[in-house]
C-alpha cells in the first residue's frame, strides 16, 4: 500500500485529446495558467462547481438553460447516474452521487497508476463515467477481472470539466488540440464563456450556424506564435447506441496563411467574397451554416479525404464567370496563389508563359467560344496539353507568338499535365491567371461588379460565437 508523494503536481497534460482539453477546462475553471499552479484546493473549488452543474442540469426543466446542459452531458456520459434516463430527480440524492465521483484518492487506498497521466489512483471508472468510450452494445471490453480504468482525481474532474471548454451542441462535443499552447488556451477560454451562456440561457441563445471551425481558425490566427503550429478538431459523441469520432486538421502553414492573409486587402476582401458565398440557409431564411463557419472549414483535412479544400471550392466557384463579379475573381485569383505560396511555395510566375500564350490566342477572335473551349479543358490534362498545342500552332502561323514563350511554356508543361493533386493544383492556378491576362488585354470575363456594393468595404471578420450581430455570419 503505497500513499501518493507530496511533490508530485495535483494535475498533468497529457497528449490524450479529451484529457488534455479536459485539464485545459479545468485549469480555465480554476482562474490558473499553468498546471503547475494548480492546487488542491483548485480541485476541490472546481468540484464543487462542477457537482452544482450537473445536478442543477438533471432536475432541470425541458426548455430551460439547465436542461440543455443536460443533453451535452448525456451526449457525452449517457449512463452516468447524474445523465441517465432514470437517473434520480432527488437533488440532495443526486449532489451525494456525484460529489462521490470526485473524491480525493486517500492515503489509505490501494493506488494504482492513472490510466490518463501515471498519478497514483484510488479509484477505477468504467464507461458511463468516461466521455467517447464504448456503447453499451459491447458489454466486456475490459481486461477479465479488472472493474475499470484507474483515473486519478485531475483526470476524473478534467473529464467532466471537458464539456465547459469544448464546442458542445445538444448532441456533440469538439475538443481542439495544437502544437501552440496559446492556441489551446484561446480555444477552451472561448467556449467557457459560451457553454456559460448555453447553461443560463440554452443553445438558442447562441449564433445559429456558427461552428468551432471557425472559432479554432479565428484562434490560430491571432495566437500562434510557431508558424508551423497545426491544430487538430476532434469531434464526438458518446451516444446510447453508435458512437463516432471526426478527426480533422489543419496543415502546419496555416497559420502563417491566415496571417498574411489579413495583411494582404486583395486576399482579405477574397475571404469575405468566400464568405458572403458560402453560407447556408433553410427555407425559411434562417441561417443553418454561417459563411465564417464554412470559410473556415475549407482550412481543415479529414482523414483519408483528399486536401486543399480551399483550393477547390476556389476553383469550383470560378468555373463560370458569368455568375462570378470580375473582382470577386481576381480577389479569389490573389487568395489562390497567396495558398499555394505559403503551403506549397510556388509562385505564379513559372505559369506566366503558358498564361500569356493562352490569352493571347483567346483574344485573338472569337474570345467567348475560345474562352469557353479552354474552360472545359482546364482542369483535365490530356485536354489541356492538346489545347496549348492548337494554341500554340494557331500564333506561331499569326505570327503573334513571341520568341520567349516556347520555352517558357515547354519548362512548365510537365508540371501542368502531371497526374495527381500537384497537376491539378497547378492547372487550376494556370486557369485563375489566364484570366487574369484577359483583363490586362482588355477581354472581359466575370459579370459585371457593381460599383456600389457596401460589402467590398466591409471588414475580414473571424468567427466570434460570444457575438450579439445576428448578421455576422450571412
Amino acid at each position: 500500500m503505497t500513499a501518493p508523494a507530496t511533490d508530485l503536481p495535483v494535475a498533468r497534460l497529457t497528449e490524450h485529446p479529451l484529457q488534455r482539453s479536459g485539464t485545459r477546462s479545468l485549469l480555465c475553471l480554476a482562474g490558473r495558467d499553468e498546471v503547475g499552479a494548480l492546487t488542491t484546493a483548485d480541485l476541490d473549488r472546481v468540484a464543487a462547481r462542477i457537482v452544482a452543474d450537473v445536478v442543477r442540469a438533471a432536475t432541470a426543466s425541458p426548455g430551460s438553460g439547465g436542461y440543455d446542459w443536460w443533453k451535452v452531458l448525456f451526449a457525452l456520459y449517457p449512463n452516468a447516474k447524474p445523465t441517465h434516463a432514470k437517473r434520480d430527480r432527488d437533488p440532495d440524492r443526486l449532489h451525494e452521487q456525484v460529489s462521490a465521483l470526485f473524491v480525493a484518492d486517500g492515503d489509505a487506498a490501494d493506488l494504482l497508476p492513472c490510466a490518463f497521466c501515471g498519478a497514483p489512483s484510488g479509484a477505477v471508472w468504467a464507461k458511463s463515467t468516461l466521455p467517447m468510450f464504448d456503447s453499451p452494445r459491447a458489454l466486456n471490453t475490459l481486461p477479465p477481472d479488472l472493474g475499470g480504468w484507474p483515473v486519478c482525481r485531475a483526470c476524473r474532474l478534467a473529464m467532466w470539466a471537458l464539456p465547459y471548454g469544448a464546442w458542445v451542441t445538444a448532441g456533440s462535443a469538439t475538443v481542439l488540440t495544437c502544437d501552440d499552447g496559446e492556441v489551446e488556451r484561446a480555444f477552451v477560454a472561448r467556449n467557457v464563456l459560451r457553454s456559460a451562456r448555453a447553461r443560463q440561457a440554452g443553445f438558442q441563445d447562441l449564433p445559429a450556424g456558427a461552428g468551432p471551425e471557425a472559432v479554432a481558425v479565428r484562434m490560430l490566427r491571432e495566437h500562434a506564435q510557431d508558424h508551423l503550429a497545426a491544430t487538430t478538431l476532434w469531434m464526438f459523441k458518446n451516444d446510447n447506441q453508435e458512437p463516432w469520432l471526426r478527426v480533422m486538421s489543419t496543415r502546419t502553414g496555416v497559420a502563417r496563411f491566415l496571417q498574411r492573409m489579413s495583411a494582404d486587402r486583395a486576399c482579405a476582401d477574397g475571404w469575405n467574397d468566400l464568405r458572403r458565398v458560402l453560407v447556408r440557409r433553410d427555407a425559411s431564411g434562417a441561417v443553418t451554416t454561417s459563411g465564417t463557419t464554412a470559410a473556415a472549414r475549407t482550412l481543415f483535412d479529414f482523414e483519408l479525404v483528399p486536401g486543399d479544400r480551399l483550393l477547390r471550392e476556389l476553383r469550383n466557384r470560378s468555373t463560370d464567370p458569368d455568375k462570378v463579379p470580375t473582382r470577386t475573381l481576381w480577389r479569389w485569383r490573389a487568395l489562390f496563389s497567396l495558398y499555394m505560396e505559403v503551403m506549397y511555395e510556388v509562385t505564379t510566375k513559372p505559369l506566366e508563359p503558358a498564361a500569356h500564350l493562352l490569352a493571347r490566342w483567346i483574344a485573338a477572335e472569337s474570345s467567348r467560344g475560345r474562352f469557353n473551349e479552354y474552360r472545359q479543358a482546364a482542369g483535365s490534362a490530356y485536354p489541356l496539353h492538346k489545347l496549348l498545342m492548337t494554341a500554340h500552332a494557331r500564333l506561331l502561323l499569326d505570327g503573334a507568338e513571341t520568341p520567349e514563350m516556347s520555352p517558357g511554356v515547354a519548362a512548365v508543361l510537365p508540371e501542368l499535365i502531371a497526374d495527381g493533386p500537384k497537376g491539378w493544383r497547378l492547372r487550376a492556378q494556370l486557369y485563375f491567371e489566364v484570366a487574369t491576362q484577359l483583363n490586362r488585354l482588355g477581354v472581359a470575363i466575370g459579370k459585371e461588379s457593381a460599383d456600389d456594393d457596401p460589402a467590398d468595404d466591409a471588414p475580414t471578420r473571424f468567427d466570434d460565437p460570444l457575438s450579439d450581430d445576428s448578421d455576422e455570419d450571412a
